[in-house]
């Protein structure tokens, strides 16, 4: 009897050493921290000297309540499109003209907050200012096991346009290319390299129109997103023609994509008979016409660039099946006379 008690409080010892350690474990893992915001990005318009405000939006998906708060930052983008941020620096009074109300709050789960940006544009301002605001946890994550702290932030860009006389908007492309001159099937690649020469920032639209001699066969948008380009900045879009057949489509496994030995996207042909008419062959021109507004008026920008496309495999299938059973056929006739002929010799 002595026994079978130890025995049970044993058991209820590990039990409760077992829930302890749990708990601690729960407690040490981050909570899942989910943001969204809108709108993004946000253009404002002021002149020199007149404050100007905007509402941004943050939802928490979270289940539970989030403290955040609201930081500064300034933001450039680089070639590829990626955007750096950077805290104010020396000099960079324009971070000073930013107020936020409020700057720390408490977001219910699954409800928008707004929180007002105030910015309180000075007399001597001129042209073009870029903010990001971040939304954060107000309390930095207590550190897990490992050591390691997760720190989530959702952003958003405002961009600001200061109306002065002098301002210049002017853009420049500076590449306008296919991946390749010659496709065995589509989808066929292509980059438009847009560079801002001007003093302030300024958006691009345009659409690459796909012709085979004089019959528009595809049109692809450019910058269908509205993306703004900084001064003195250059921007990437990329588009894709992919209205073909066979179409190459990326490989997957287990609804995962598969990469190449080069870390590249792996393809697989995908044969759709109901596109079979979409068979593309021959040589292509992919037509550019660029827009965008100079303060006056709309500027075009045009490009133009050729490409084949050539499906090897098929036409060597169109050329080997009727080919292949002439060849039989002259093969037998050919084995038929020589032993007939073999057979005329020996009489």
């Amino acid at each position: 009897m002595r026994a079978k008690t130890q025995m049970l409080l044993l058991v209820a010892v590990i039990g409760l050493a077992a829930t302890f350690f749990f708990n601690a474990l729960s407690l040490a893992q981050p909570q899942s921290f989910n943001l969204v915001t809108s709108p993004l990005p946000i253009n404002l318009t002021t002149t020199p000297g007149k404050p100007v405000s905007t509402e941004l939006r943050v939802k928490n998906n979270s289940p539970q309540p989030e403290r955040l708060q609201v930081t500064l930052y300034k933001f450039s983008v680089n070639e590829a499109s990626e955007v750096s941020l950077s805290e104010g620096q020396p000099g960079d009074d324009f971070m000073e003209w930013v107020s936020f109300a409020p700057t720390v709050f408490t977001a219910e789960p699954n409800q928008w907050k707004t929180v007002k940006m105030n910015i309180n544009v000075p007399a001597e301002a001129a042209l073009g200012y870029y903010y990001a605001v971040g939304f954060s946890r107000a309390e930095a994550p207590t550190p897990v096991p490992s050591g390691a702290a997760l720190r989530g932030q959702v952003i958003t860009f405002v961009l600001l346009d200061v109306q002065v006389p002098g301002a210049k908007r002017e853009l420049t492309v500076t590449e306008f290319s296919s991946d390749r001159g010659v496709y065995e099937f589509l989808p066929a690649a292509f980059t438009v390299k847009v560079k801002n020469t001007g003093n302030i920032h300024t958006v691009p639209t345009g659409t690459i129109f796909i012709k085979r001699g004089s019959k528009t066969v595809g049109t692809l948008a450019v910058n269908p997103g509205q993306g703004n380009i900084l001064p003195g900045s250059t921007r990437t879009f990329t588009a894709q023609w992919e209205d073909g057949f066979p179409l190459h489509v990326p490989k997957e496994t287990g609804g995962q994509p598969v990469s190449n030995p080069d870390s590249t996207t792996a393809t697989t042909l995908k044969w759709d008979f109901g596109n079979a008419s979409k068979l593309r062959i021959g040589k292509y021109q992919a037509q550019l016409i660029l827009v965008y507004d100079d303060g006056q008026r709309d500027v075009p920008i045009e490009g133009s660039v050729g490409f084949w496309v050539v499906p090897f495999r098929l036409i060597l299938a169109v050329i080997l099946i009727p080919l292949v059973p002439a060849l039989l056929v002259y093969i037998l006739m050919k084995r038929r006379f020589r032993k007939r002929l073999a057979r005329e010799t020996k009489k």
